[in-house]
């Protein structure tokens, strides 16, 4: 998505600070985010951290009334 688009992607191994809460810095990203992908697998809720996410995209387009949430269902 980065290189063949020009979008700017979240990945955490890159993106985020070491000594700093995961959770913290992926509602930060979350909340700054022009658009949130959230691509459905099999093993999506399986993933607290998956669904976590989800949720907080989700309820953080409610409060502001956004529809940046695009789900994408996987086999």
């Amino acid at each position: 998505l980065e290189e063949e688009h020009g979008f700017r992607c979240c990945v955490h191994i890159r993106d985020f600070d070491v000594g700093r809460s995961f959770m913290e810095q992926m509602g930060e990203c979350i909340r700054a985010s022009r658009r949130v992908l959230c691509f459905l697998s099999p093993h999506f809720l399986d993933s607290y951290y998956c669904v976590w996410e989800f949720r907080h995209a989700y309820e953080t387009d409610e409060l502001r009334g956004n529809r940046r949430l695009a789900l994408i269902v996987m086999d």
